[in-house]
Order: C-alpha cells, then sequence, then structure tokens
C-alpha cells in the first residue's frame, strides 16, 4: 500500500476516534453491507428472449455501442464493474435473462442455472425479478390487472414460479434473495373505473401468494412489492401505487420496495424508511436517480443518496433494508454506468457508517438543537475521502487515472469485438 494513503489514513482514525468512530471497526462493518447491481442495464433492458418488435413499458435513452447480448457478454461487463467497486456485491436479475428459452410463464431455477453457477464461483448473491413486461402477452400495458383473464392468468402463472425461482436461488446461494415484484400496469389517459383494476390486482397478488414458502425456504427469500406515482404511458394512471403496495404489505405478511426515482421531485424518500418499515414484512430499495421524473439517471453522490444512506445508519436500517441500483442510461458506456453507480453508493455507505451519529442523536434528545445543526454541518469536514483512500488501497481497487485507463482497455479489448 502507498506510504501516503496508509499515513492519511492513520490521521483520520485519529480524528474519527476523538468523536468516537472506531474506523476500523466500521470497515467491518462496511463489509456486511450487499449492495444489487441492476443486470438490465448492461443490455437496455432488452433481456435475451429474441422476441422481435414487442412494445416496451421501459423507456431507455441514447445509443452507445457494445450492449451486452448474451449471457456470457453480460457477466462478464457485470465482473469488470465490480473489480472497481469495493462493495459486497450481488447481482439483481430479471426473468427475461433466462437463457434457456422457455416461456415466461413457464420458468424454473434451472433455466437460470449459467446465473447461478457463476454467483457461486464468484461469491455473489442474486435477487429475482419476474419481468411483467415487453412481452406478447401484455395487453394495452397491463399484466395482472388486465381485464382479460387469459393474460392475467399468464402473469399471475409467472408471479407463482418466481416466488419459487427466487426460493430456490436463496436456498443454493445461502442467502436472502429478495423477489421484487413489479407491474407497469395503468392508463394513459383518465380511468373511468379505478376500483376494478385494483380489484383485479388485489385478487392477483393473492393467487401469487397463496402457497407458503416451506420452513426451510422462509430465510431464504422475502417477497417485496414495488409501487410508482406515474409512467410514460400511464400518467394518469398506475394501478399499484405506493399507497396500494403499503396497505396491501401491512395486511398480507409481504414486504415493500422504495424505488427513490418512483416518487413526486420533491418528497424525501428517506423519510419514508421509519414510518414503513415496522409494518410491513421486508423492505428493498432500488437506488435511482430520478430528473423531474423516473428518468433512472445513473447514481451519483448526490443530496438523496447521502440521505439515504444516513437514514439508514441512523435507524439501525443497515443489514435490514436490502440495497439494490436501479438506473440505465444508454448514451454512455453501460459499464461506466454500474462503476460510477457502485463507488457512490459505496462512498455514501462508508461515508454515513463514518458518522459520529450518536453525538447528533445525544444532541437533539438533550434539545440542543443548535449543536445539532452545527455537528451536522461540522462532520462534513471529516476526513472521508482518507477512510475512502485507504479501503480502496486495501482492496487493491483501481482509481482515478488506473480507473479510467482500466475502463477505457475493457472497453477497446472486450466490448469493441462485439460489433
Amino acid at each position: 500500500m502507498d506510504a501516503a494513503i496508509l499515513a492519511a489514513y492513520e490521521a483520520a482514525k485519529k480524528v474519527y476516534a476523538a468523536y468516537g468512530v472506531d474506523t476500523d471497526k466500521v470497515l467491518e462493518e462496511f463489509e456486511k453491507i450487499p449492495v444489487s447491481l441492476q443486470c438490465w442495464a448492461g443490455d437496455d433492458v432488452k433481456g435475451f428472449e429474441g422476441l422481435g418488435p414487442v412494445a416496451s413499458e421501459n423507456v431507455v435513452t441514447g445509443a452507445y455501442p457494445y450492449a451486452a447480448r448474451n449471457g456470457d457478454e453480460l457477466r462478464s461487463d457485470i465482473d469488470e464493474a465490480f473489480s472497481l467497486s469495493p462493495l459486497t456485491h450481488k447481482v439483481n436479475l430479471h426473468s427475461m435473462y433466462a437463457e434457456h428459452h422457455h416461456p415466461r410463464n413457464d420458468l424454473t431455477i434451472e433455466d437460470f442455472r449459467e446465473w447461478i453457477d457463476w454467483a457461486k464461483k464468484k461469491g455473489y448473491g442474486v435477487d429475482f425479478n419476474v419481468s411483467f413486461f415487453t412481452h406478447p402477452m401484455m395487453k394495452d400495458g397491463m399484466s395482472v390487472a388486465c381485464l382479460d383473464p387469459e393474460v392475467r392468468a399468464y402473469w399471475i402463472k409467472a408471479g407463482i414460479d418466481g416466488r419459487k425461482i427466487s426460493a430456490a436461488i436463496g436456498k443454493e446461494l445461502h442467502q436472502v434473495c429478495y423477489n421484487n415484484l413489479w407491474f407497469p400496469d395503468g392508463l394513459k389517459d383518465i380511468p373511468a373505473n379505478r376500483k376494478k383494476y385494483r380489484e383485479l390486482l388485489e385478487d392477483s397478488l393473492n393467487q401469487i401468494f397463496a402457497e407458503p414458502y416451506t420452513e426451510d425456504e422462509k430465510p431464504y427469500v422475502k417477497d417485496v412489492l414495488e409501487g410508482k406515482w406515474f409512467g410514460i404511458g400511464t400518467e394518469s394512471f398506475v394501478v399499484g401505487s405506493h399507497e396500494f403496495y403499503i396497505g396491501y404489505a401491512a395486511t398480507h405478511h409481504v414486504g415493500v420496495t422504495l424505488d427513490t426515482g418512483h416518487f413526486r421531485p420533491t418528497e424525501d424518500v428517506a423519510d419514508k424508511v421509519s414510518a414503513i418499515y415496522p409494518f410491513v414484512n421486508g423492505m428493498m430499495l432500488h437506488v435511482s436517480r430520478g430528473i423531474h421524473w423516473d428518468s433512472d439517471h445513473v447514481v451519483i453522490e448526490d443530496d438523496g443518496l447521502t440521505n439515504m444512506m444516513n437514514e439508514l445508519k441512523r435507524g439501525g436500517y443497515f443489514g435490514k433494508v436490502a440495497i439494490g441500483l436501479d438506473y440505465f442510461d444508454a448514451t454512455i458506456n453501460r459499464v461506466y454506468g454500474w462503476v460510477i453507480g457502485l463507488r457512490a453508493a459505496a462512498k455514501a455507505i462508508l461515508n454515513a457508517l463514518l458518522e459520529p451519529t450518536a453525538i447528533l442523536q445525544d444532541t437533539e434528545e438533550k434539545g440542543d438543537f443548535g449543536d445539532r445543526l452545527l455537528y451536522m454541518e461540522e462532520f462534513h469536514n471529516l476526513p472521508r475521502n482518507d477512510v475512502w483512500n485507504y479501503l480502496l488501497a486495501k482492496k487493491g481497487i483501481l482509481s482515478g487515472k488506473d480507473m479510467e485507463q482500466e475502463l477505457k482497455r475493457y472497453e477497446n479489448e472486450v466490448q469493441r469485438l462485439r460489433q
């Protein structure tokens, strides 16, 4: 390790110790917090089914070359991104990335065998999502809330199978697999009968969750429901709204997913964690960066990310609330996007862990609100970057110019061959 990096870390260690923070223990805690990478950013949410020209419920802007075309290429790109991230890694996998080409409502864990064996070999975890979108069985943008019973039946079966796959993945990898359910169902213009669609969604969910997990499955899987405010093509009405899923989850013993891009721009998503977590069975974050709407910009170190990770630290939610990334941007190299987001999330987590939270909470309990604000601002000046640089050096992870050169090498030597 570079002597200057080590010396800076030792100095930072003393500064933090004066505020009651043991940086060595912080780095140990950092290793226990996995972050799940969204596989679908590597090919612009296309999947491997080869369905042809099918309407998509996801909008990806840009046309940067070298998108992954198959599982081997996608896994290679993920490996490259992970090599430049200090996090403990999971992969968030959508069912449209099955490699054995069975119908989407007739999949088993064996359709993801390449993914599972790769994750075992690399030491990654895996989370799962049924892809309730971009498929001929979508009708008028609807899946499980569709008025057509044949369409609903197709997607209900897919949802039931998804739970079986998630449980099997969790058991094989010996860690919790979060089974996330997001349905794009909604209407572009004003609905005449909102209640009807939500009754259909409730009935579909009841059927999907009808079979309880076995006792040996329960430790390895969590079901979570992901709501949304609006979407392109569903500007007036989304059946599975955030409010709907909170109510359903609280009364049916399932969890929720908070996607930070799925709320109004002025909403503080971090504030929702403590308001919801005690009443549902599990929570996952999909960390995104919305610009005025759910635009899925690459995650960076902004206030939203910082506030969220601080909230997880201050509330003791690290290790309880699962963290995943969810964005896609085809205006830049997709591996760049992954690396930038992973490192931003990692640094926000590390900074939150380094915060002398006990001092802030003690001043608040004493009613010293001036001191609370004073320390909140003063703690921004603590030598966080010295701890970050030490973490990277300790793990042998490149940074700065070296990182840029490695990404350029990968693009030139690996990705360019896909043309």
